[in-house]
């Protein structure tokens, strides 16, 4: 996998989420918006949701450009309105289960497959959606760079397509 290859990265969360034994294949991909709003009937809970990553340009002085990923998880898990004793349970899997996740980022890091920068908080999040859930989110970067090289053969004369 090559973790510069966005469709790699998405695929190393895809399989992250297969392997697990609780999530069991439930994955979402997209925009941190979708998290936050409309209704998304329909996910297995709990869920895995990768947002969609940035990608951080610098121009270094025009010497050598480069790109930089930086991107989060969510776990998600749908509960019952009002229940506050069951929301409290589940409070603390989705807890467990980013933890879970960070831990075998963590393993995947240590064993060169993704160059992952695991600093930072790991924040609960809640929706108001008729799937109600509650969750955590971390917030990660990728350690390896995206090069921006030019290629004059993407390109016609005068600029033009």
């Amino acid at each position: 996998m090559d973790q510069n290859k966005l469709s790699d990265f998405i695929a190393y969360f895809r399989q992250l989420a297969a392997e697990h034994v609780v999530l069991k294949g439930s994955f979402v991909h997209g925009s941190s918006g979708r998290i936050l709003s409309g209704t998304r009937t329909g996910i297995t809970y709990p869920a895995l949701w990768l947002e969609t990553p940035s990608l951080n340009l610098n121009d270094k002085d025009g010497t050598v450009p480069y790109g930089k990923r930086s991107a989060a998880f969510v776990i998600l898990q749908s509960v019952p309105v009002g229940d506050y004793a069951a929301q409290d349970v589940q409070w603390e899997m989705t807890e467990q289960l980013a933890l879970e996740v960070l831990s075998r980022m963590r393993q995947d890091k240590k064993a060169r497959k993704f160059d992952f920068e695991l600093s930072g908080d790991l924040e609960p999040i809640s929706t108001i959606t008729v799937d109600n859930e509650i969750g955590w989110r971390f917030e990660f970067d990728l350690g390896k760079y995206v090069p921006i090289c030019y290629d004059a053969t993407r390109w016609q004369e005068g600029g033009q397509v």
